[in-house]
Parts: structure tokens; C-alpha cells; sequence
């Protein structure tokens, strides 16, 4: 959603900007070129692959870019680190990214046999760490609450069980001990022919990297990180993401959240920001048609007061 991107953020040379998910770059790349010739851009992500990847392709925009190994839940940290506080724009693209889902090495995907990984850094636990480590109880609600997972509880223990009995060594043992569980059929419940496996992957993943408590900290560090007139625009690819993305946007745009019924306004918040987006904006059919997995992306974006 580069296009997207850019009119939101309103994106012009001589101004700063965060990107808080670095990803491949694309984003990155396409910041820079519009802010040509002396915008400058923060660049942060979890993962040191990504970092060097990003590194070596926009090599030749020199001092303009800054490259940060780092979780985007602490960007008013690490903006205040790099003297970069009071940009004129943040992104971040939630969740995980391509790079990640195709290199069968880094555990997020059972299309190929990979090892019980899922870190989308050095500051999380590895699958096999977390499952080691793991209860029950615990293991249930993520898959429930964060993978949306029909039976949270049978799988969670089918996989306790087939990873305390030495059964689980790759991603496509463990989708298989899903399917084994449920059935091939089972998928969301909702209509789709998913494998079942797939939103288990999700809960986990989430789970293991503290994906939404990352999101809620970015939302809410919005105000603290960019300029009165400048503007932030997340991105995410489920309704999870999109929620908080959301309520934490409406939030930070009411100048009062105390419950109803109160007598008396008693939390003194004031309005911080206006939602530029009462709706989410889709990616283009040209876009999903390019690439597929923008059919889910969600953008969000406000302005700062």
C-alpha cells in the first residue's frame, strides 16, 4: 500500500519520518524517494536480518537513513535515543512479514518443514523455548484469544502432549498433530477451507513475539513521538490488529474515557489526535492482484493536534 502510504503521511523533502516495521524496505525506499533530497527516516525493526537486508538496499541514501534494531513498542525510546523525536510522519506495518513467511528456516510457516522457531527477533522466546515452557491453561487462551481457534483447549493439550513425548521437531510435525487433532476440514469454522493448522500458527506466533501488547504500545506512544500536524498510519492484516488500531486511534481522538454514567468527568485526558480514517482503506485491486496477501492489509491513519 506504498501509495496509500505516502498521501497519508503526506510525505515531502526536509521532513522526518519513523519506520517502525523495516521489513524488506519497500516502504523504506519509497519514504526516501519521496522525501528527496533532504528528508531524513528512522528506520527500526526486530529482526537483524531485516536490518541488514534494508542496510545494503538503501545503501546509497546515506546519512538520510538510520537503522535500528529494535521493537517499534519502544519507538519513543528509541527516537529519543537518535534525536528524532517530533517527526513529521510514523509508520508501522503490523504483523509479520514476507521475507519471514517464505524462508522455511525461520519456523512461521508449515508449506516446508522448519524448525519450532517463529521469532521475528532476538527478544523473544523460540516456539520450542515457549512450548517447554508453557501450561495448559496458558497455551489454551492464546490459541483462543489471539488465534481465534475453534477446540483451543484439545489442541493446546494434543500439542503439550506430542511435544513432552519428543514428537515435535519441525512446523509440519506440529501441523500435523492439529490436523490429527481436528481433522483437514475443521479450518476457522467459518465457511473457508483453510488448514486448521494455520490460525494455530497465528495464536502462537502472536503469543511468542507479544505481537498486540507491541501494537497497543506503538498506538498509544503515537502523540509522544510525532509533531502537533504531523500524522501516523498503521497498517495491519487482522481483525485482532485492527481493533486495537482502532480503539486505540478513538481513544487517543475523545477528550474524555471515563466510563458512562459518571456524575463528573474525572480522567482528564484531552483530545490528541483526529482519525483520518472512519473507515479502513483497502489495498487496490491492482495490488492484491500484484500480491495476494495485501487482500487483508488495513490501514488506519490520524493527524496529531
Amino acid at each position: 500500500m506504498v501509495p496509500e502510504v505516502l498521501e497519508y503521511l503526506q510525505v515531502a523533502p526536509g521532513r522526518r519520518y519513523v519506520d517502525g516495521t523495516a521489513g524488506g524496505g519497500g516502504h523504506s525506499q519509497a519514504i526516501l524517494e519521496a522525501s528527496t533530497p533532504d528528508g531524513r527516516l528512522l528506520s527500526i525493526d526486530r529482526d537483524p536480518e531485516a536490518i541488514e537486508t534494508v542496510r545494503e538496499r538503501l545503501a546509497g541514501f546515506g546519512e538520510r537513513l538510520t537503522l535500528v534494531q529494535g521493537n517499534y513498542g519502544d519507538v519513543h525510546q528509541i527516537c529519543a535515543e537518535h534525536d528524532f523525536l517530533d517527526v513529521d510522519g510514523l509508520l508501522v506495518d503490523a504483523g509479520v512479514s514476507s521475507h519471514q513467511l517464505d524462508e522455511a528456516e525461520r519456523g512461521f510457516s508449515f508449506s516446508q518443514a522448519g524448525p519450532l522457531d517463529m521469532r521475528m527477533g532476538t527478544d523473544a522466546p523460540t516456539l520450542e523455548e515457549y512450548l517447554a515452557a508453557v501450561e495448559l491453561d496458558e497455551l489454551t487462551r492464546a490459541l483462543k484469544v489471539y488465534g481465534e481457534v475453534r477446540k483451543a483447549y484439545y489442541i493446546a493439550r494434543a500439542i503439550l502432549d506430542a511435544f513432552d513425548a519428543g514428537e515435535l521437531e519441525t512446523t509440519v510435525d506440529l501441523a500435523n498433530v492439529v490436523e490429527n487433532t481436528v481433522g483437514r476440514g475443521a479450518g476457522s469454522g467459518r465457511g473457508t477451507s483453510i488448514h486448521p493448522a494455520t490460525l494455530v500458527f497465528q495464536g502462537l506466533r502472536i503469543a511468542i513475539n507479544r505481537e498486540l501488547e507491541t501494537l497497543e504500545a506503538a498506538v498509544k506512544a503515537v502523540p509522544d513521538v510525532v509533531r502537533k500536524g504531523g500524522r501516523a498510519v498503521f497498517i495491519s492484516f487482522h481483525s485482532l490488529e485492527d481493533r486495537i488500531v482502532k480503539h486505540g486511534f478513538r481513544d487517543l481522538a475523545e477528550d474524555c474515557v471515563c466510563p458512562p454514567g459518571l456524575p463528573i468527568c474525572g480522567c482528564d485526558a484531552v483530545q490528541r489526535v483526529k482519525v483520518l480514517t472512519s473507515k479502513p482503506v483497502y489495498a487496490s485491486d491492482e495490488e492484491v492482484e500484484r500480491n495476494p496477501r495485501a487482500r487483508s492489509a488495513r490501514l488506519r491513519a490520524v493527524e496529531v493536534l
